[in-house]
């Protein structure tokens, strides 16, 4: 049986293959020595085997991922209900006076940091260091 000769790179999947490290960088995935080590292979690698090899170990880009941005609301909710109700809680046992419903202040303290905190800008991704010459 012949073998399938490996395929020479060209500069768009170097581009590529440099594109999905910085992605996994800024996942976490890879420390500042792995990535740029990473890099530096990518960037060197004549065929497509050598750029699949600096991939090695990590997931695919393509495959979906959950962001975090998309839970975060679930679990602030989830906590600031549970301060809520214990503060009503209290209110309740303490003997509950309808004229005196001192919980509104923590319902609307919280409701406005549960709201900062929903809406708030996200963070800038970690910024990648300026590049090395390593020519010199």
């Amino acid at each position: 049986m012949t073998e399938t000769p490996d395929l020479l790179a060209s500069d768009a999947d170097r581009t590529r293959v440099a594109g999905e490290l910085r992605q996994h960088y800024e996942a976490g995935r890879l420390t500042l020595d792995e990535f740029q080590g990473r890099l530096d292979e990518a960037h060197a690698a004549r065929t497509d085997a050598q750029l699949d090899h600096a991939l090695r170990q990590l997931p695919d880009a393509k495959l979906p991922t959950v962001s975090p941005r998309d839970t975060r609301w679930r679990s602030l909710a989830l906590q600031y209900a549970l301060v809520n109700l214990v503060a009503v809680a209290v209110w309740l046992a303490t003997g509950a006076q309808i004229h005196d419903f001192w919980p509104k202040w923590v319902l609307l303290v919280t409701l406005i940091m549960f709201l900062r905190r929903v809406f708030r800008p996200r963070r800038r991704p970690r910024q990648l260091p300026p590049p090395t010459d390593s020519t010199s």
